[in-house]
C-alpha cells in the first residue's frame, strides 16, 4: 500500500527537477541572446560613430555658415549647398503631399472597410512587393510615364511624385500595422454606443493610430531624402546655380527665347512691318574690379531688323549682336541663347518678328506653382557630383554635404521617436 505513494513522490520530484532544469537552460540562453544582442548592438553604434566621426573630420574645413548660403560654383571653396537644399525642401514637400494622405487613406480603407476576398488579398500582396521594388525601377517607370508621357519634364513636380509612389507603399504598410495594434474592442465598444463606421475612425482608430502612423511617415520620408537613382533617371541636373521659381516674384533671367512657329530659311517674315527693334535680356559675368567670384549682372541688347527680313537675316542680325547666338535647329525653329550662359529672354520687340514666330516672351510675375516646372538638384546628387570630382577640394565638399544630409536624417528620426513617446503617453485604453 505504501510503494504507490512512494513511486508517485518520486515521478513528481523528477518532473520538478526536469521543469527545473528546463527553465534553467532557457534563462541561460535568454541570457546569452541578451549579452550577444548588446554586443552587436554595441559594435554597429561604434562603426557608425566611428564613420561619422571620420565624415565630420574629413568636412571640418567646409562647416560653416556661408556653405549652407552660397550657390554652386565651379570654384570648391566657394561653392555651396543653397540650390540642393531648396531642391531637396521642395522635392519632399511634393512627395509628402503626394504620399501620406494617399499612404493613410489607402491603409485605413484596407484595414476597415475593405471585404476580405481574392481581390483584396492581391491588392496586399502587391502592396507587400512594391515596398521591396528597387528604386530605380521607380525611375524608368517615372521616366516613361511621368516624363515622356504626360511631359512633366526633368521638374520638382516629377521627382516629388516619383519619390513619392516610391514611399507609398512603406506609408499604407505602416498605417494597417499601426490599425491593427488597436485592440478590437475599442472598435465594438464604439459600435456598442452607436457611433457609425466614420465616426469610430475618427474618433478613435485613427487618434490611437497616430503614433505609428506618423513615425512610418517620417521614416518613409527619411528614404526618400537619401534616394538617388530614380532622380538621376529622370534627369535631374547635378549643377545648377539658379534657385526655384518664387511664387508672385519677377521672372528671372535668363530664359531661352524661342520660335514656336517654324519657317523658311530664305523666306521673308510676314510682319506687315517696316522694321524694328527686338530687345533681348541676358545675364553677363561681372567684371567689375572687386566683383565677387562667379557674380552675374543683368543687360539688355537691342536687335536691328530691316523690313522684310527672312528667317535668316533675322539670324545673322542677331548674330552679329555681342553676346547673342541666334540658330535654326533641324525643324525650322529659331532659337536665340546667351552665348555666355546658353539662354536668354526676349524683351520687347517692336519688329513684329516675335508676334510672327511666335516667340515665347517670358515677362511679369511667377504664379504660385511656377515652382513645380522648375530644374532643380538635391543633396544626395550634389554629392555623387562632387564625389566623382578628383580635386581634393571637392572631395571636402561631399564630405560637408554628407554630414548635413545625415543631421537631416538623424533629426527626422528623432522626431519621429519623440512624437511616438509623446503620442503613445496620451492613449488611455
Amino acid at each position: 500500500m505504501s510503494a504507490a505513494p512512494v513511486q508517485s513522490a518520486g515521478v513528481v520530484v523528477g518532473r520538478a527537477e526536469e521543469a527545473a532544469r528546463m527553465v534553467a537552460s532557457r534563462k541561460r540562453w535568454d541570457r546569452f541572446f541578451m549579452i550577444g544582442g548588446a554586443v552587436l548592438s554595441f559594435l554597429c553604434i561604434a562603426v557608425l560613430a566611428v564613420l561619422v566621426a571620420d565624415l565630420v573630420r574629413d568636412a571640418w574645413p567646409r562647416l560653416e555658415w556661408g556653405f549652407l548660403t552660397r550657390d554652386q560654383s565651379n570654384d570648391a571653396e566657394q561653392a555651396g549647398i543653397k540650390t540642393a537644399i531648396l531642391g531637396t525642401g521642395l522635392v519632399m514637400l511634393v512627395t509628402a503631399v503626394t504620399a501620406i494622405p494617399l499612404g493613410i487613406a489607402a491603409g485605413i480603407y484596407l484595414e476597415e472597410y475593405a471585404k476580405k476576398n481574392w481581390f483584396t488579398t492581391i491588392i496586399e500582396i502587391n502592396i507587400a512587393n512594391l515596398a521591396g521594388v528597387p528604386s530605380i525601377i521607380w525611375g524608368l517607370m517615372a521616366l516613361g510615364l511621368l516624363v515622356y508621357g504626360l511631359k512633366t519634364g526633368q521638374s520638382i513636380l516629377t521627382a516629388g511624385l516619383t519619390l513619392g509612389l516610391l514611399v507609398l507603399p512603406i506609408v499604407i504598410v505602416a498605417t494597417r500595422e499601426s490599425i491593427r495594434s488597436i485592440p478590437q474592442g475599442i472598435r465594438e465598444a464604439s459600435f456598442a454606443c452607436g457611433a457609425s463606421r466614420l465616426q469610430t475612425v475618427r474618433y478613435h482608430i485613427l487618434p490611437y493610430s497616430m503614433s505609428g502612423v506618423l513615425t512610418g511617415c517620417i521614416i518613409a520620408m527619411s528614404r526618400a531624402i537619401g534616394e538617388t537613382a530614380p532622380l538621376v533617371t529622370i534627369g535631374a541636373l547635378a549643377y545648377i546655380t539658379s534657385v526655384p521659381a518664387v511664387p508672385f516674384s519677377e521672372k528671372a533671367w535668363p530664359l531661352e527665347a524661342v520660335a514656336t512657329r517654324a519657317v523658311q530659311v530664305d523666306a521673308p517674315i510676314e510682319t506687315g512691318a517696316s522694321g524694328g527693334v527686338m530687345q533681348f535680356r541676358i545675364e553677363l559675368p561681372d567684371e567689375t574690379p572687386g566683383a565677387k567670384k562667379h557674380a552675374v549682372v543683368k543687360a539688355t541688347r537691342d536687335v536691328t531688323i530691316p523690313a522684310g527680313a527672312s528667317a535668316a537675316q533675322v539670324g545673322e542680325a542677331i548674330e552679329a549682336t555681342p553676346d547673342l547666338t541666334a540658330r535654326l535647329d533641324s525643324t525650322g525653329l529659331l532659337r536665340v541663347e546667351n552665348e555666355q550662359f546658353g539662354g536668354i529672354v526676349l524683351g520687347k520687340d517692336t519688329s513684329g518678328v516675335a508676334a510672327a514666330l511666335a516667340m515665347k516672351q517670358e515677362g511679369g510675375r511667377h504664379g504660385p506653382l511656377d515652382w513645380l516646372s522648375s530644374s532643380f538638384t538635391v543633396l544626395p546628387i550634389q554629392v555623387f557630383d562632387w564625389v566623382s570630382r578628383p580635386q581634393q577640394n571637392f572631395q571636402i565638399n561631399a564630405a560637408a554635404a554628407g554630414v548635413v544630409l545625415v543631421m537631416v536624417t538623424l533629426v527626422m528620426n528623432g522626431v519621429a521617436i519623440f512624437l511616438r513617446v509623446r503620442l503613445r503617453k496620451r492613449l488611455q485604453w
